[in-house]
């Protein structure tokens, strides 16, 4: 019955800061993908919001691109939570226009060498104490590849796939 009840306690924090989330940002108000409104997902691994029909998309993509929490009934472990925080929809989407990414595919969007670098910038910064992350999320949109978007195709280092990560291990959230 403990147990359950921290579960509980667990899920209830982690709903209220993903709701003020939403609440403060406009763009997180919105799927990051479609623009349905009051997405119930979160792709933990790019710190983006999602609609229920996008979110099994991304399941599709597997987790080593974008691994899958329901906003409101799964537990969250404080760096997933911080990865939400320092992330958002605004901030991704402005990554996938800067690399002219916007209007491709799901799977090329996320599997961009771009999207990768992003991804891994977003992990690092949830990792660091809160004095020390400010200073380097202006990196996290113009992290790698990042900074080569002009055209909307994207450039020939951009166009690598994402390399498998074991989400469960100690690799991915330390």
């Amino acid at each position: 019955e403990l147990q359950f009840w921290y579960l509980h306690t667990l899920i209830m924090e982690s709903t209220g800061v993903l709701e003020a989330l939403r609440r403060n940002r406009p763009a997180d108000a919105k799927c990051v993908d479609c623009s349905a409104d009051r997405p119930e997902w979160a792709s933990v691994t790019n710190g983006v919001f999602l609609c229920l029909a996008c979110s099994g998309r991304h399941r599709g993509l597997g987790v080593h691109i974008s691994f899958v929490r329901s906003v409101t009934m799964d537990a969250w472990k404080p760096e997933q939570l911080r990865a939400m925080e320092l992330g958002g929809n605004e901030l991704f989407q402005h990554m996938l226009q800067e690399n002219g990414l916007l209007g491709s595919s799901l799977q090329q969007r996320y599997s961009a060498t771009a999207a990768v670098e992003y991804r891994a910038a977003l992990q690092a910064a949830a990792k660091q104490p809160d004095m020390l992350v400010q200073s380097s999320m202006p990196n996290l949109a113009s992290s790698g590849c990042a900074r080569q978007a002009v055209s909307p195709a994207p450039t020939r280092s951009c166009e690598r796939t994402a390399a498998k990560v074991d989400v469960w291990g100690e690799d991915f959230w330390g």
